[in-house]
């Protein structure tokens, strides 16, 4: 990128980001692309980042007011700063004013679950790569009536687990009441839940 250029791509709506950052603070990249393309049109953002951190994460979606669908291949986010992100002013403001419904993640963990549902409230449709021992207790995290589940979220996609999962999800759904009204379904090794 150079620094020469003012919004080289004036009517870009999508955009996909593949760029190794030389140290996980690099502002200099924000500043740059946002001279390249006019961040506040774009709707869709695709992340593939080796070194990529959350708060870089949420200071970009601060700058993409219209944005409404987001993929990332891998966002780096422990437990301790995640709490501490949680607290921040940028947080809150973020999760307030984005239109965030569609999230991608090629891996989440358990304890990020919570976070990125309370980032994004809006959230309608969620695609995750999720470790098949975990399955059981992020589908009681979404659709427990007792947590904050996302109110809006209405399709789960679950990729790369194997085919009794399909199975095992059913029979916890209808055991525990988490669902009245659903649909569920295995393709090519990815499970769909919409309801």
């Amino acid at each position: 990128m150079s620094d020469n250029f003012v919004n080289y791509f004036p009517n870009a709506t999508e955009l996909t980001i593949r760029y190794s950052f030389s140290k996980p603070s690099d502002n200099s990249f924000m500043t740059r692309l946002y001279r390249i393309v006019p961040l506040v049109q774009i709707t869709k953002l695709f992340i593939s980042l080796a070194n990529f951190t959350v708060e870089q994460m949420i200071e970009l979606i601060r700058l993409t007011p219209s944005l409404h669908t987001l993929r990332l291949e891998a966002v780096s986010i422990n437990e301790i700063s995640s709490k501490l992100i949680r607290e921040s002013d940028l947080f809150q403001c973020v999760s307030k004013t984005n239109q965030i419904t569609n999230f991608e993640l090629n891996w989440l963990r358990l304890q990020n679950i919570q976070f990125f549902v309370d980032l994004f409230p809006q959230l309608e449709y969620l695609k995750i790569r999720i470790d098949k021992k975990e399955i059981q207790q992020i589908i009681r995290l979404l659709f427990s009536k007792t947590n904050n589940q996302p109110q809006h979220l209405v399709f789960l996609c679950i990729s790369q687990i194997p085919k009794r999962c399909l199975r095992e999800l059913n029979m916890l759904i209808k055991s525990e009441h988490l669902l009245d009204d659903y649909f569920i379904k295995f393709i090519n090794r990815n499970l769909y839940l919409w309801w």
